[in-house]
């Protein structure tokens, strides 16, 4: 007996060793290449994100890739508009439309990609900026202004397509009232009246928007300053929110939340910090999240960031600390180890008192460096990242004033610039390519305007980086500047902005609109975005607008799709 399964033996090693390698040994597929690359800083917007393995996929791979974006439509790879599988490749192109100019794409490819050989061993996490385009050299022009007179200090804004009309809107965390404000864009960075929603929470001081939820829409999470709690509210893809109830978080008071795949399992993590450090909260990928688990940063975590900053394949965390008055402050860099547990105790000095911490590749050199607004030294400190998540340099950059900062391409020459402020005037700092930013530009703001709180987007649809900035004071006033002014929108194929024509105008009581879709629906708007008539263009793409008696003499915007025209009435 003892011989007969020593020649079973011998025959078994036999066969081993004579078998094809793909049957000896067989391995799981790995990853050889991803395009764009990460932290690509001007990727086309209508490219696609391709994933080159070492063996061929199986069909069902699909659904192991997941693209997130920060302005529209959230979660890309779904329902009508999935990854597709082609030998080697998982790709997704965003073909129904595309990336918003300038915003950051965040990536995961899961382990659900899997050869014949098995499945990938670990998630992959990454991000690209989408490049911008328009005529927008960063002069900039102030083309909107309201107050909000409700009594309101507003902490915390950011701008995304939430009623999912293609252009940017505005979610501001309305402090004093503890509601989250709402103004949608007419489609040209004129801003409607405010509907103020109720998050289920106290004071309002930080909003974070993404996908929580992966149905393709924006929802938004939203922190209190005095409580550690936040809350999630849902969006049904029209702008309108069912809020949840609040859930306890980590860190203390929350002064900040932010959103990624820390763990690479294909939805959007929590992430919050405050006074007593920071915290993350995974996601149950139905907008769920988990008991919030601590995360050792320094004290008076103000700010918080994350994206990879070792190259490793997962989202890393910074924070900046901003501990008042004259008091040098520091930025807690934690490396994660690519499921959601953190760990280093780098706080590397920046300026006095930061306020605001940004990620970006500003010296073209494929990975994330790190850019930090310090309020009391009036500087933005840059510092280069070595590949490693080491930070090195003592660029100070000098600006007017820095509670707020944004970092894009608003001079459309490929390369990341930085807009800073705390009052009037804004500053702008150019970017020569290498991470030397130069200039003196800066933009007026006007009196009421100002304390840093300061967004970034393409509003009007003419592809360029313009911004709004709100101060944080009772009665907040909001404006809206345009990056070289109002430029003609795209709209759908074989029907070009530059065919719309109204006229007469300057119109008396009436105006025809010529150039349109056929049958398309249009709308006239006042300057607040009120809706003041409607029409429907005719077979051949025309409509008369018959003007509403007594309409006031001014400017009024002509909407038809993404088209806006101005219409002057006289």
């Amino acid at each position: 007996m003892r011989h007969s399964y020593r020649c079973l033996y011998q025959v078994f090693c036999t066969a081993l060793l004579l078998a094809p390698p793909s049957v000896a040994l067989a391995q799981a597929p790995v990853i050889t290449s991803i395009i764009p690359m990460a932290n690509a800083r001007a990727a086309a917007r209508n490219t696609p994100l391709t994933v080159s393995f070492s063996q061929p996929l199986a069909a069902a791979s699909v659904g192991a890739l997941k693209v997130f974006s920060s302005q529209r439509g959230g979660l890309r790879t779904r329902g009508a508009t999935p990854a597709v599988v082609s030998g080697n490749a998982l790709s997704f192109a965003p073909t129904a439309y595309d990336f918003r100019p300038g915003e950051t794409v965040q990536y995961t490819v899961t382990t659900a990609a899997a050869s014949s050989g098995g499945a990938l061993a670990q998630g992959r996490v990454g991000q690209f900026t989408a490049a911008v385009g328009g005529t927008g050299a960063g002069t900039f022009a102030s083309s909107f202004q309201v107050t909000n007179a409700s009594g309101n200090a507003i902490y915390d804004s950011v701008v995304g397509d939430i009623d999912g009309d293609g252009d940017l809107d505005l979610v501001t965390a309305n402090f004093s009232s503890g509601t989250l404000g709402i103004r949608l864009n007419t489609g040209m960075g004129l801003l409607g009246n405010m509907q103020n929603i109720r998050p289920n929470i106290g004071n309002a001081a930080s909003i974070a928007m993404g996908d929580v939820d992966g149905d393709g829409d924006l929802d938004m999470v939203v922190g209190n300053f005095f409580f550690s709690e936040a809350s999630v509210l849902v969006n049904n893809g029209l702008g309108a929110f069912i809020s949840g109830q609040p859930f306890l978080t980590s860190g203390g008071d929350v002064k900040s939340v932010a959103l990624g795949d820390m763990d690479g399992d294909g939805d959007l993590d929590l992430l919050t910090s405050g006074n007593s450090g920071s915290g993350i909260q995974l996601n149950n990928g139905a907008g769920f999240f988990a008991s919030p688990v601590n995360i050792p940063t320094a004290r008076f975590a103000v700010d918080i960031a994350t994206g990879d900053l070792d190259g490793d394949g997962d989202l890393d965390l910074l924070t900046a600390n901003g501990f008042g008055g004259g008091i040098a402050g520091t930025v807690s860099i934690r490396l994660n180890n690519g499921f959601g547990t953190f760990s280093g105790a780098v706080d590397l000095p920046v300026g006095q008192d930061p306020q605001k911490v940004a990620l970006g590749d500003v010296d073209g050199d494929g990975d994330l460096d790190l850019l930090v607004a310090n309020s009391f030294s009036r500087t933005v400190s840059i510092r280069l990242n070595d590949g490693s998540g080491t930070f090195t340099g003592n660029q100070d950059v000098s600006t007017n004033g820095a509670t707020g900062l944004v970092v894009g391409d608003v001079d459309g020459d490929g390369d990341l610039d930085l807009l800073a402020g705390e009052g009037s005037p804004l500053s702008i700092r150019l970017n020569d390519g290498s991470g030397t930013f130069g200039g003196s530009q800066s933009v007026n703001i006007g009196r009421g305007i100002g304390n840093g709180n300061l967004v970034q987007g393409d509003l009007d649809g003419d592809g360029d980086l313009d911004f709004i900035i709100i101060d944080s004071f009772s009665n907040s006033t909001i404006g809206v500047y345009l990056n070289g002014g109002i430029g003609p929108l795209a709209t759908t194929a074989g029907h070009s902005p530059a065919a719309l024509t109204l006229s007469p105008n300057p119109a008396h009581g009436a105006a025809t609109l010529t150039g349109a879709a056929p049958k398309a629906p249009l709308a006239v708007l006042d300057a607040l975005g009120r809706v003041l008539l409607t029409a429907t263009a005719d077979a051949a793409g025309t409509a008369r607008l018959a003007l509403p008696e007594g309409l006031p003499a001014g400017v009024y915007v002509v909407r038809c799709g993404e088209a806006v025209r101005r219409l002057a009435v006289e």
